[in-house]
């Protein structure tokens, strides 16, 4: 991407494009969370599943998979490796045995606790070159954000998901 996109007006096709890039500048600079994974045996997709988990009440796999677009094999396999890594629970629906009800372990939200952490260290300190100003209007703008996305999310699904922490 060149510099001269950067300038992109965040109503037109490239916003995408710039948060990425800026994502991109902020992030993983230095290999923490990458190291992370590794320590821990697992991988982003497999986080990314623990965090679906953590933010609905009670899922079954056919349901993580649908929310994740992915395949119920797929799905299966990382779910049967969090299970031995003793990151998930599974348990029989009390309604239909046949179902298996997934749930984060303590350990799980342990361990996603210390990725939330590692990942905004690894932001905080990608942010560091900007001048204090610009950082704090950046804060404001993605509270702001986060504010409006958290009440849409709530008006789409107020029964099925609650507010993860982190």
């Amino acid at each position: 991407m060149r510099i001269a996109r950067l300038n992109a007006d965040p109503a037109d096709d490239d916003f995408g494009d710039l948060l990425q890039e800026f994502v991109n500048r902020v992030s993983h600079g230095q290999g923490k969370l990458l190291a992370l994974f590794a320590e821990e045996s697992v991988t982003l997709q497999q986080i990314l599943l623990l965090r679906r988990l953590q933010q609905c009440v009670e899922s079954t796999p056919s349901e993580v998979a649908e929310r994740m677009h992915m395949s119920l094999p797929a799905v299966s396999q990382m779910i049967d490796r969090l299970f031995v890594l003793g990151l998930i629970t599974r348990t029989e629906a009390p309604d239909d045995r046949r179902r298996k009800n997934l749930a984060v372990t303590q350990k799980g939200q342990t361990l996603l606790q210390r990725v939330r952490k590692t990942r905004a260290a690894e932001y905080t300190a990608g942010t560091a070159m900007l001048s204090p100003g610009l950082r704090a209007q950046l804060g404001r703008l993605l509270r702001k954000a986060l504010t409006e996305l958290t009440a849409e999310s709530r008006a789409v699904s107020p029964a099925k998901t609650r507010r993860a922490a982190g």
